[in-house]
């Protein structure tokens, strides 16, 4: 938390984003800051995630960003809250099949309407989902099989 979400040294470099709509939020704060301490070397997004995909290019210049599911393995996935409504059990078991034990997935706006809430208390109680992390405007799922299940609520 210290290292990460709680650090003022790691800054979002505005100057270098295309666009300054929603920049000095929160929430790209925030996922900048997800992205920048976990260092994700591949990434997809579900989602049109324009913003998004450039703060974690920001983030993470090394990290390959993937806009499309395929077989690949990825370190982290990052779920748009507007794809809630559309993502089914199967799509959620095809991203499954895609991460490791140090994967972890990124939702936004977990309680942004009823979908986004649904999906999040599924993905909880989803026996391969170990550690979530609650910090209001994103979701965070962790897969670590060494680890007990557990969740968290943290004010970030």
């Amino acid at each position: 938390m210290t290292q990460g979400l709680y650090n003022r040294k790691i800054k979002l470099p505005v100057a270098d984003l295309s666009t300054y709509k929603g920049v000095n939020s929160k929430k790209s704060r925030l996922l900048f800051k997800i992205v920048h301490y976990f260092s994700p070397k591949s990434i997809l997004t579900v989602g049109d995630t324009t913003l998004e995909k450039e703060v974690m290019a920001l983030a993470n210049p090394k990290a390959t960003i993937d806009i499309a599911l395929d077989s690949a393995i990825y370190d982290c996935i990052y779920i748009h809250s507007q794809e809630f409504q559309f993502i089914t059990n199967e799509r959620i078991e095809q991203m499954l099949n895609t991460t490791e034990n140090d994967s972890f997935w990124i939702l936004e706006d977990i309680h942004a309407n009823p979908d986004a809430e649904a999906h999040w208390e599924t993905l909880k109680q989803n026996p391969k989902v170990t550690v979530t992390i609650d910090i209001y405007h994103f979701g965070l799922v962790f897969f670590r099989k060494e680890q007990a299940k557990e969740h968290f609520i943290i004010r970030a």
